[in-house]
């Protein structure tokens, strides 16, 4: 095993839900279960102007617990002085992020906290082949991330802020490993249940998870009962705000008593 692994070790393990129950996200938008959150616990929980980064990711949604990684900018460096110090100490400024998919069981999600940095990246080709290999569900930038055309070609799913041509190696250097981050002006804890499609990102803390689900459900049957009036020609203001429908039917059944 290697050295810099054993260092990391004592950060490889988080808290995970069981897969069962996780997997019932995947039939709400991200942005039902975002005001579910919202409205039960005051929790604003989306992932600022991060985004999905491919088509093939259209129409999907990913859910899973965050394993999470920490870089901070740094002024710009000559990369001649970065590559002499990996030659002398055999450390990479992305070792964190590199230990991330070497801990990572199948399913997980990593959320890198990139400081919202667009000159640079530490996240390409290389590391979504490496991601995928170990499983690893989808991959979250707060920053940016290049090698479009190569990751679009092995369909590994990316949300980030935008694409970019920098490397990170004088930009961009990581200095911890499962610890709390901000991602998109949101924090993220090691085993928040990360829940992206479409619409962006969100991050379900993981105390909240289950009580959210239960929120969820409630708000998806109000939801229904709104498509139901729509698709049955009713008027406009009789369809919405969701719920409206069944809550306009109890107040008429009330009256006629």
């Amino acid at each position: 095993m290697s050295e810099i692994l054993d260092e990391l070790r004592k950060f490889s393990t988080i808290r995970r839900h069981p897969k069962e129950l996780t997997e019932q996200f995947r039939k709400f938008d991200a942005s039902l279960v975002h005001d579910a959150l919202l409205d039960e616990f005051g929790i604003e929980s989306h992932l600022f102007g991060i985004r999905s980064m491919f088509s093939f990711m259209e129409d999907q949604t990913y859910v899973g617990p965050a394993i999470t990684v920490k870089f901070v900018s740094k002024l710009r460096e000559p990369i001649a002085n970065v590559r002499k110090r990996f030659r002398e100490t055999g450390r990479a400024t992305n070792d964190h992020a590199l230990a991330a998919m070497d801990f990572a069981k199948p399913g997980d999600i990593i959320v890198i906290d990139g400081e919202g940095c667009m000159l640079g990246t530490m996240w390409g080709e290389n590391m979504s082949n490496l991601a995928r290999r170990s499983k690893v569900q989808a991959v979250v930038l707060d920053c940016a991330v290049r090698d479009l055309s190569d990751i679009r070609k092995s369909r590994f799913p990316v949300f980030a802020k935008g694409p970019t041509i920098p490397g990170s190696g004088a930009y961009l250097e990581s200095i911890g490993l499962n610890i709390p981050i901000q991602c998109g002006g949101c924090q993220v804890r090691p085993g928040d249940l990360i829940m992206g499609d479409d619409d962006g990102v969100i991050s379900i803390p993981f105390e909240h998870v289950e009580e959210t689900l239960k929120v969820s459900k409630a708000i998806e049957e109000a939801e229904n009962n709104t498509r139901e009036a729509v698709r049955a020609g009713r008027p406009a203001v009789e369809c919405y705000p969701a719920g409206r429908p069944k809550i306009l039917e109890e107040l008429r059944k009330k009256k006629a008593k």
